[in-house]
């Protein structure tokens, strides 16, 4: 898919703008994903902590590439509309096409934390995966201990749908739950 082929209702937003990943980016994106809080790394476990500009150049290359093959995942840099700058990034795991069945998945940068851009950024691609995609289930899972993201999905109109106990690990290791949160319109 082509970013250009998407209404802009799906992609526009007054304090930000959703992008397909650009390679120009990787610099930045390295930098915000290295700067990232311990918050960050309890919960992100794909996040080692330190990310080399190589690894980020692949991801981005990678995420590019599902973009444009309609593979695996649609990831959206998170820009802001003042200053340019990376937010963060949001994303629809094609979980299985033939229901359609997606889940979000969602990172914002340490220092845009706490403005209420990810439960805004969160709307547009519920909105995206809903109407554009016609999904028939878009779920969020989240850390049962990550109440921050909890929060985001119940501010989206998700809802609580199951708990799985004890079927997590953290970065350090610490058992925790999974709350699977689906959205209902």
């Amino acid at each position: 898919m082509k970013i250009n082929e998407m209404p802009a209702c799906f992609l526009q937003h007054e304090l930000f703008y959703l992008t397909a990943p650009e390679l120009s980016r990787s610099e930045e994106m390295q930098s915000k994903l290295n700067e990232f809080s311990s918050f960050h790394h309890e919960f992100l476990l794909w996040s080692p902590g330190f990310h080399s500009l190589a690894s980020v150049q692949k991801n981005i290359l990678d995420s590019a590439d599902n973009f444009l093959n309609d593979t695996d995942e649609y990831k959206f840099f998170i820009i802001d509309r003042k200053s340019d700058d990376l937010l963060g990034c949001i994303s629809l795991f094609i979980r299985n096409r033939t229901i359609p069945y997606i889940e979000i998945g969602y990172w914002l940068a340490t220092d845009a934390m706490g403005k209420g851009i990810m439960p805004e950024a969160c709307k547009l691609v519920t909105k995206m995966a809903s109407e554009y995609f016609n999904a028939k289930r878009i779920e969020i899972r989240t850390a049962g201990r990550n109440v921050r993201s909890q929060s985001v999905a119940l501010k989206c109109g998700f809802r609580l749908e199951a708990k799985l106990a004890y079927e997590r690990l953290d970065s350090a290791g610490m058992i925790d739950d999974t709350f699977i949160y689906r959205y209902s319109s």
